[in-house]
């Protein structure tokens, strides 16, 4: 099972396994994702920089995680948010292994590039991108959308790496 942004705050949740909270502001936009941990060593982020880059577009985050919890399920903490030396607030938990069938990220893995590159040259998208967060974050995100090494790379890794594994898991072979 993979849990994309919604799921994986509920699964956190749900399991007691952190906190999910609103956060201050939207995080919005194409944002860095800084490995921790076991996060180095995880399969499905193969072939990512470091730091990776990601769709992230959240008013909840997952934070404050019960280590004891997360030791008891044998659960991992991989990513969190881009680094924000400026403000003194606990990043947010953008990865977890929650089992060796299951794995959620806080972000979109599965955003489409092309397609969402196309969406915010619309007129009136990048009119309401600009008025919300401003012409920087827009030309940022448009620039970050068109980046190979970005967005494109990381759809290209991590969802197709997840059922790559799970395909080979189901049939007990390698899938070529």
């Amino acid at each position: 099972m993979f849990l994309i942004c919604h799921s994986f705050q509920m699964v956190c949740r749900h399991l007691g396994l952190a906190e999910v909270t609103r956060r201050q502001s939207t995080s919005f936009g194409v944002m860095p994702i800084h490995r921790m941990g076991d996060g180095y060593a995880e399969f499905v982020f193969h072939g990512l920089p470091e730091p990776f880059y990601a769709v992230d577009s959240r008013d909840y985050q997952v934070t404050q995680v019960d280590e004891a919890k997360m030791r008891e399920l044998g659960a991992h903490a991989l990513c969190l948010e881009k680094e924000r030396p400026h403000i003194p607030l606990e990043r947010a938990v953008m990865a977890i292994r929650f089992s060796p069938e299951v794995f959620g990220t806080q972000f979109h893995p599965e955003a489409d590039s092309r397609g969402m590159l196309r969406y915010y040259l619309m007129d009136d998208k990048r009119k309401w991108v600009i008025e919300t967060h401003g012409e920087a974050k827009y030309f940022e995100m448009i620039d970050r959308l068109d980046d190979p090494d970005k967005i494109m790379l990381t759809e290209a890794v991590i969802i197709p790496s997840f059922l790559h594994h799970a395909a080979e898991q189901l049939q007990g072979v390698m899938v070529a």
